[in-house]
């Protein structure tokens, strides 16, 4: 069995989500997406916020294709030599690739 690329995703807006999801597609490859909050905030419609309607807020496991890896936390430091980058919390992620979204 050979290993699959890691593909590493900062951000968990738009870009993010869908460069995640469409990776998925691929047997071949593992995504991680990091992104410091664990709601996806639907930006096109916070006007609706401000009219009194619901909070644009869903969670990630609803948009997010079953297998990739949610990690809640800030990234703080990319070391491109390494292919890994920091996080806020103290912990590290590895990356063949990555996306910064």
């Amino acid at each position: 069995m050979s290993r699959k690329t890691e593909v590493l995703v900062i951000g968990g807006g738009y870009a993010g989500v869908m460069a995640a999801n469409r990776l998925t597609q691929r047997d071949d490859v593992a995504v991680t997406l990091v992104n410091p909050r664990p709601t996806f905030v639907h930006r096109i419609r916070l006007h609706q916020v401000a009219r009194g309607a619901d909070a644009p807020v869903v969670d990630y496991r609803e948009i997010l294709a079953e297998s990739v890896r949610l990690v809640v936390d800030t990234a703080t430091r990319i070391d491109a030599a390494d292919r890994r980058v920091s996080l806020a919390s103290g912990g590290t992620v590895g990356y063949d690739y990555l996306i910064y979204a």
